[in-house]
């Protein structure tokens, strides 16, 4: 690197990290009249956090950690206050899921799943037909673990395949990658444990309303939004990228020989598959049950527990996960974001901040634009943040502002956790990034192709969100 590379790079580092006291300042300075002094610093240190979010001098879980530092300084909240405020149950739940998923991709049985499917008997006889299966899987094994996990399992097999069937067939295998990265986004708004943006926008729902929703709530919505992205994800790609190859006459044979190549179902496989089905039957259960304890949130601690403590390999000891994978296969960065900006949730809460934001608002807000604003401000301000942090920043301030105007924010968390997957841009999202890295997709067709879904599918979001929440009653008041 050269003296003047190296000053660029040293000077942009200095420019992300004032970012962050520049947009404190700036807040500090703004009349925020009939403000508590205390609220007014803990909206200041929300933008300080924003925009380390944005720019990301440091890693998302260290900024998380700045309500520590700022807080009792300027906020009058002692260090245990703010302690406190990242309690939440959501921390238990995400690193279940988490691990769970890592499971799932340490034994295989995702690769052997996605494999069975594409086996089934006329399922890729053509390149439409091709594009329509790995939208379809891809969505899948997309409810349960997550996107970026599908991505990295899903791609090198269909690009395997595309490139062996049509060598020179670019768009093909630009419309097979974008298949896995669209069909992984419309199946994570299927079940909670899709993405981190379910369980985020149910947490924060409930710390803001009062609302709830159950397990079986959420999906009852969310298979049908997650059908409803196939024929628009698949027209966008037809015609936008239509195939060069019509007819592919052996990738049934292909598949097959790789499934084969697996072998019988491991013990790990088996273990997996047994905590899966015992997880959906607890998730289940409260619709035909009155059982108090079976929140949404109980049921990823119970799986993690027992894939402890399943033996792949009793004679040696060996479980289903062991110690190294609760290193590897919880992602740290995005877990301690969350948990950083429930903490902010609260702290505003508590500080009457919310309460002050939500009446300066309301009488420019009409209820019937929130979910517009909701739908349209998520794809937005995810280019720019990461879709977890624009959640929370898109929940904590719609939130209050739709109970406060009567307006169900059921319907709001349903529309910001659908459209808070960034497609367009591959720094936009860690699947995105990953996607795009594999080569198959350059930067303008990205662009371009993510565009219109990325708008398409936030307008189908939004007007099925405000028909089905309401009419399938997929909310518990109190």
């Amino acid at each position: 690197m050269g003296t003047a590379d190296y000053l660029t790079g040293r000077w942009a580092f200095v420019l992300r990290v004032l970012a962050g006291p520049a947009a404190f300042a700036v807040v500090l300075a703004a009349p925020l009249t009939g403000l508590a002094p205390e609220a007014h610093v803990a909206v200041g240190g929300y933008a300080w956090i924003v925009a380390w979010w944005v720019t990301t001098p440091v890693p998302w879980a260290v900024t998380s950690f700045l309500p520590f530092v700022l807080l009792p300084l300027g906020a009058g909240m002692r260090l245990a206050e703010v302690a406190t405020t990242y309690g939440h149950v959501i921390l238990p739940y995400l690193i279940g899921v988490m691990l769970f998923g890592h499971a799932f991709q340490k034994h295989g049985l995702a690769r052997r799943i996605a494999l069975a499917a594409l086996c089934v008997p006329g399922v890729a006889r053509s390149g439409t037909g091709l594009i329509v299966a790995i939208l379809v899987v891809s969505a899948v094994m997309s409810t349960v673990f997550s996107d970026l996990a599908v991505i990295v399992m899903m791609t090198p097999i269909v690009l395997s395949l595309t490139r062996s069937v049509a060598p020179g067939a670019k768009r093909m295998r630009a419309a097979a990658s974008l298949a896995v990265l669209y069909g992984a986004a419309a199946g994570a708004l299927a079940t909670p444990t899709g993405i981190v943006f379910n369980a985020l926008a149910l947490s924060l729902l409930d710390q803001l309303t009062g609302y709830s929703v159950s397990f079986a709530q959420w999906t009852s919505t969310g298979v049908i939004l997650t059908v409803a992205h196939f024929p628009v994800c698949y027209l966008i790609l037809k015609y936008m990228l239509p195939p060069e190859v019509q007819a592919i006459p052996n990738a049934h044979a292909r598949f097959l020989k790789e499934r084969e190549q697996l072998g019988p179902m491991s013990r790990g496989e088996r273990n997996i598959l047994f905590v899966l089905i015992l997880m959906l039957a607890l998730w289940t259960l409260p619709t035909v049950a009155e059982i108090g304890f079976l929140e949404i949130w109980y049921v990823p601690p119970v799986a993690m527990v027992l894939l402890f403590v399943l033996p792949v390999d009793a004679n040696r000891g060996e479980m289903t996960l062991e110690a190294r994978d609760f290193q590897q296969g919880v992602g740290w960065n995005v877990l301690f974001l969350v948990l950083g900006g429930m903490a902010l949730a609260d702290v505003l809460t508590t500080l009457g901040a919310i309460d002050w934001l939500a009446g300066r608002l309301t009488g420019n807000v009409t209820a019937g634009a929130l979910p517009w604003v909701a739908g349209l401000a998520t794809p937005l301000l995810t280019q720019l943040a990461s879709g977890a942090a624009t959640s929370i920043m898109v929940s904590t301030i719609l939130f209050p502002i739709a109970d406060a105007l009567g307006y169900n924010p059921t319907i709001l968390a349903r529309i910001i956790a659908g459209t808070a997957q960034a497609v367009a841009f591959p720094w936009s999202s860690p699947a995105a990034a990953a996607t795009f890295a594999f080569g198959a997709v350059g930067f303008g067709t990205m662009f371009r192709v993510g565009l219109v879904a990325t708008v398409l599918t936030s307008i189908l979001v939004i007007l099925l969100s405000m028909i089905l929440v309401p009419v399938m009653q997929a909310f518990t008041v109190g």
